[in-house]
């Protein structure tokens, strides 16, 4: 069955980040609204190894001739390119080459600008944004002894932050020289720079990097020195740490993180948007999308339940649907993970409006008599386990629930009702820190099954290497678990080898070796009877043979290993769990290049 529906294809960089996922989240959930399917590349950045610090594994144009063979043999409308994860290593004449490789096909771009013919882009404010922090630090805190920890060198995100930084300094005629910045290059790895930074510096006032995880390792650091994170105003020996992305863990760090939100999924949502807008009017216009400062402890900033969640005023008194409407609006506030559509924030703003009000969760000028711990667990329950409850932050609402039944507490005058608060505020957190822990230990689990299946997967390849229909039916045997529902794999005859590169792939005909669909069946075919992609027919042709009216979310993984390219393997996903397959093509490449 072959969809009627548009291909788009998501060139993506590296599918463990925390920002890729939510970007893919946002993405996919603009496919289910508008009725697209996705297609996700998550071979193609691989020739520039991440997980090595930017070492290149190979020439990347072949790896991007064969991302262009898949974007044409499988009919994609368009793409989604998430540029700077893919070309953060690459020099200026690479990304050139890069970008001319997708001539004539229409595509958004991410984290750059382009102004290309049949193009469009999305770009994150990084310059205001970092202004932004920087002036909270120098204005508003009094801080005048800054450092800079930045990314990439040749970077634009990171260039434009460093600017905003550098700028905001001689404005306020803070002095600024090079022994004030050192390269951390977007990753945690970098507490010996930060070392060094430290080393050359007199004792600092704050410490501000160019994202999230650079000051991760900034904690780490002045952790060991015995230097803890915060005021120094409040603390003479404190140093301020500040970050650039939200990341998942800003919010539950010690001390909270004061950092920059760009609203990833948005930015996934939109690019879905934009690309639809591109392919129908054949000209779009580019979009920036807007970011929010998180002010947190880290920076000396410190809000608590009593600035946000004040007793009941006298009109509420009397009318206190009134006072729910206004306490629903402050924790939705604080609770989403993102700047949501507005439909998904309104729903999670009535399931709190829900429990504040009709529900009972109000004091301050009445209480109900029903109105228990048991009562209260069950409304969080339901918020958490709600559709939406994959937008908020269980941390964040903890928080939340905390502040604001303190602030109940501490309001009332009625020995009843704060014993009757206190109590509920004990169940309350325990539910709320068990589910995280809960949450913590499934996730735990789930990445130790993972791991061990991906081994048992290699060994049990390995020892029936020599009949590759029965090498495929074993690996195929232990996917049952995971949240693909059909899985294909595709080999050439022969291998495509680095040396021959992009003409190695003419005429070269992909063929279909394995498979197993959602129906839990498996079918291997042998060298000489495999059906040949060709003819009107691609790897998604096949891969949608059980398809349904629902969009639908595709990965193309290339299996491929040192200087060779064996195939590519397909999945059809429920999920998001982009790296298994990526994973699983990677193990079946090492087989083949053993066997060979």
């Amino acid at each position: 069955m072959v969809s009627r529906r548009k291909r788009i294809g998501i060139l993506m960089g590296s599918a463990i980040s925390t920002y890729m996922k939510r970007i893919m989240r946002g993405m996919s959930q603009a496919a289910n609204d508008l009725g697209v399917d996705l297609v996700m590349f998550a071979g193609s950045q691989l020739a520039y190894n991440f997980m090595d610090g930017g070492k290149l594994d190979n020439k990347p144009d072949l790896m991007n001739a064969v991302i262009r063979e898949h974007v044409k043999r499988n009919r994609l409308s368009g793409l989604v390119i998430v540029y700077g994860s893919h070309t953060v290593f690459m020099n200026k004449e690479e990304k050139k080459r890069f970008l001319d490789g997708y001539e004539g096909v229409p595509y958004i771009l991410l984290e750059e600008f382009t102004d290309r013919d049949n193009t469009g882009y999305i770009i994150n404010d990084n310059y205001n944004s970092m202004r932004t922090v920087v002036e909270h630090l120098v204005n508003y805190h009094g801080y005048n002894k800054l450092l800079f920890v930045e990314g990439w060198a040749d970077n634009r995100e990171s260039i434009e932050r460093k600017r905003a930084f550098t700028d905001v300094l001689f404005e306020n005629d803070i002095p600024f020289d090079d022994n004030m910045v050192t390269e951390g290059n977007f990753g945690e790895d970098c507490e010996k720079e930060i070392e060094e930074l430290l080393d050359r510096n007199e004792k600092p006032d704050a410490i501000v990097c160019a994202n999230d995880l650079m000051a991760y390792a900034v904690y780490k650091v002045l952790r060991r020195r015995g230097i803890k994170i915060g005021s120094p105003r409040l603390d003479k020996n404190a140093i301020v740490v500040t970050g650039y992305d939200d990341d998942v863990r800003a919010v539950s760090s010690d001390p909270p993180l004061t950092t920059v939100m760009q609203d990833f999924y948005y930015e996934g949502y939109s690019a879905i948007e934009k690309l639809l807008t591109l392919l129908r009017d054949g000209i779009v216009d580019g979009g920036i999308i807007p970011t929010v400062l998180q002010k947190r402890a880290s920076c000396g900033c410190n809000f608590g339940g009593r600035h946000r969640y004040l007793p009941m005023n006298e009109t509420e008194r009397s009318q206190p649907e009134f006072y729910a409407v206004k306490v629903a609006e402050l924790i939705r506030e604080d609770i989403l993970i993102s700047n949501v559509r507005d439909e998904i924030g309104d729903k999670i703003y009535d399931l709190l409006y829900e429990a504040i009000y009709k529900d009972t969760l109000i004091a301050g000028g009445y209480i109900k008599d029903t109105l228990n711990g048991e009562v209260v667990v069950g409304q969080l329950r339901g918020i958490i386990d709600s559709p939406y409850g994959k937008y908020i932050s269980p941390y964040s609402l903890m928080s939340a629930f905390s502040e604001y039944l303190s602030a109940l507490i501490h309001a009332s005058d009625d020995q009843t009702t704060m014993v009757t608060l206190s109590d509920i505020m004990v169940e309350g957190m325990k539910y709320l820190q068990n589910h995280i822990l809960n949450d913590v230990d499934q996730r735990t689990l789930r990445y130790e099954t993972e791991a061990l299946q991906l081994s048992l997967i290699s060994r049990n390849m390995s020892f029936v290497s020599g009949d590759e229909c029965e090498m495929f039916r074993v690996a195929l045997e232990k996917m049952d678990f995971s949240d693909k529902s059909d899985i294909y794999i595709f080999l050439y005859d022969e291998p495509v080898s680095i040396d021959e590169g992009i003409e190695g792939l003419v005429g070269r005909k992909l063929k279909l070796a394995a498979k197993k669909t959602g129906q839990g069946q498996i079918e291997t075919y042998p060298a000489g009877k495999r059906p040949v992609i060709g003819d009107g027919m691609d790897e998604l042709s096949f891969a949608s043979e059980f398809e349904d009216d629902k969009s639908s979310r595709y990965c193309i993984a290339d299996i491929h290993h040192a200087d060779r390219i064996y195939g590519t393997a397909v999945s059809r996903m429920e999920g998001f769990d982009i790296m298994y397959i990526t994973l699983l093509a990677l193990q079946i490449a090492m087989i083949l290049s053993f066997k060979d």
